[in-house]
């Protein structure tokens, strides 16, 4: 897996805190850190809607789609705990008429929400364009994510505490200083996965599923830190 460690330029926030009492003059800083990884694992948000006359026909049209992406599922090796399709939402239909000056029933709308978690993800075009041929006509962005996430947020945060020190070392000279030991560091908020970004190449032939490309995603992490400034 292609792993590329790069520090996210911000703005730093410092603090120069003097010494009171003998207490050591502190600068304070903030640092960031990022990891760029190939995801391995995805999660597809999907749902199918209908619209009929009465509940009961729109619910048979969705339960049809619905059963028709379990068989998908089922046939393509991914384990039942891995679909879930319990959402189940209902709600009239109306259109206001504007001659009468009120709403008349047209009928209900039924929508039934599932989640596919993709292991291998090499399956994504596969299933994505399986689902739609079923009938699915609600598709979110798959989610991202790695199954060494917890590597990579512990580099990441490595990485925001060398920046943190860094940019306390600009500060120092800047002061004409030396650079002493941390007194405090605290990891801000917690790490963010978020994609690189989603990319799409045109199919070379009638097989779409091939048309799908991950991207990478960005696991990101910020620390705060206090470092002792010292007399040259």
């Amino acid at each position: 897996m292609r792993q590329i460690l790069s520090l996210l330029l911000v703005t730093s926030l410092f603090v120069v805190t003097a010494a009171v009492a003998g207490d050591p003059r502190l600068v304070t800083v903030s640092g960031s850190g990022e990891v760029l990884v190939e995801p391995d694992l995805a999660s597809l948000g999907i749902g199918v809607e209908a619209r009929a006359p009465s509940v009961d026909a729109a619910r048979r049209q969705v339960n049809d789609t619905v059963r028709g992406v379990l068989d998908l599922t089922r046939a393509s090796g991914i384990s039942q705990e891995q679909v879930s399709s319990a959402a189940l939402m209902v709600r009239p239909d109306y259109q206001w008429m504007p001659e009468s000056r009120e709403q008349k029933l047209l009928g209900y709308v039924v929508t039934r929400r599932m989640n596919i978690r993709l292991t291998d993800i090499t399956m994504l075009g596969e299933v994505l364009e399986g689902v739609l041929k079923l009938g699915i006509n609600q598709v979110d962005p798959p989610a991202f994510d790695t199954t060494r996430r917890a590597e990579f947020e512990r580099q990441a945060l490595a990485a925001a505490a060398r920046d943190a020190r860094q940019r306390a070392r600009v500060l120092a000279q800047a002061l004409d200083m030396d650079l002493g030991p941390a007194h405090r560091i605290e990891a801000t908020g917690g790490p963010v996965v978020r994609p690189v970004g989603e990319r799409v190449m045109a199919a070379s032939s009638a097989d779409d599923a091939g048309s799908y490309q991950t991207g990478e995603i960005r696991i990101g992490s910020q620390v705060t830190a206090s470092f002792e400034l010292l007399a040259p």
